[in-house]
C-alpha cells in the first residue's frame, strides 16, 4: 500500500498559478475539508480515515473557484500565493518584541548537515544565536520558539494575572506556548493558554486577546451575552480584533 502524498498540486482558475496543498489524514473527520490557513499562509486538505486521496483530490478540484477567491482574500499582500514545502524561510537579523519594546538581535551560525539545531539567548546583549543546518526550517523555528516562549511566559503571565485581579477573578492556571491556530484559549476547567507569538504584538492587541479569554470565564461561548461582556470589558474590541489580524500578517515567515 502506497503512503499518502504529503502534498498535491491544484490548478486554479482565472490565470492564477497552481497551489501546493498539504494533505492531512484525520481520524475524527467525517467529510473532506479544504481550508486556507492564514498563518502560515498555506492550503490544507483534510481527508477522513477511510477515504482515498484520489477522492479527496476530486473534492478539492471541485472547490478551486472558492479556493482562488479565498487565497486572494487572505493573502498578506496582493498576488502572494500560499507557501509550499520547498519555499525557503528567511531569518531576519533582528526581531522586535512589541509588547515589551525590546529588539532581539538574531545570529545564525550555519552548519550544513548538522543533526540538530541549537538555540540560546544572551540577556546581556539581547541576542538569540541559532546554530544548525539552515535547510531544516522547522527545526530552526521550533528551537527559536522554545527560547521565545521562555521570554514570553513571565511577561504574558504577569499581564493576564493583573487583568484577572482587576476583574476580581480567582486564581487559575496560565500556560504560554506556541499555537498554530489560536492566539489564546480558555478551557472548561478555567485554564487559560496564550500564544507565545503575542510577545511580538503591541499592548492593545495583547490586552484584547487576554480580555477575550477572561470574558470566557463569564460566558463559555461566543453568544450575544459574550459580546455584551466584551463591550463592557473592552469597548473597542472590534477595532483591536482588526488590528490583531493585521499584525498577524506581519509575523516573520520563519516562525510560521
Amino acid at each position: 500500500m502506497q503512503p499518502d502524498p504529503e502534498y498535491i498540486l491544484l490548478d486554479l482558475p482565472d490565470g492564477m498559478p497552481p497551489v501546493c496543498c498539504a494533505v492531512r489524514r484525520s481520524l475524527k473527520a467525517k467529510r473532506f475539508f479544504l481550508r486556507v490557513i492564514p498563518h502560515p499562509f498555506s492550503v490544507q486538505l483534510v481527508i477522513p480515515k477511510r477515504r482515498s486521496v484520489a477522492s479527496g483530490r476530486k473534492f478539492a478540484e471541485s472547490k478551486t473557484a472558492w479556493l482562488a477567491a479565498t487565497i486572494r482574500k487572505l493573502a498578506p499582500e496582493p498576488g502572494v500565493m500560499p507557501r509550499g514545502p520547498d519555499v525557503p524561510r528567511r531569518i531576519p537579523g533582528e526581531l522586535e518584541l512589541r509588547l515589551t519594546g525590546e529588539v532581539l538581535q538574531i545570529t545564525v551560525e550555519e552548519t550544513p548537515g548538522a543533526d540538530s539545531v541549537r538555540c540560546w539567548y544572551d540577556p546581556l546583549f539581547r541576542q538569540i544565536t541559532m546554530q544548525g543546518d539552515p535547510a531544516d526550517g522547522k527545526a530552526f523555528a521550533g528551537a527559536f520558539l522554545s527560547v521565545l516562549t521562555r521570554l514570553a511566559e513571565p511577561v504574558l503571565t504577569t499581564r493576564i494575572r493583573a487583568h484577572a485581579a482587576a476583574l476580581g477573578l480567582p486564581e487559575f492556571r496560565v500556560l504560554v506556548h506556541p499555537q498554530r491556530s489560536r492566539w489564546g484559549s480558555c478551557s472548561a476547567t478555567g485554564k487559560v493558554t496564550l500564544n507565545t507569538l503575542l510577545l511580538l504584538f503591541p499592548t492593545e492587541v495583547v490586552d484584547y486577546v487576554i480580555l477575550h479569554e477572561l470574558c470566557h470565564k463569564f460566558e463559555m461561548n461566543h453568544s450575544e451575552r459574550f459580546k455584551q461582556k466584551m463591550d463592557e470589558l473592552c469597548p473597542d474590541w472590534q477595532d483591536r480584533d482588526a488590528l490583531l489580524r493585521q499584525c498577524a500578517k506581519q509575523l516573520p515567515d520563519f516562525l510560521l
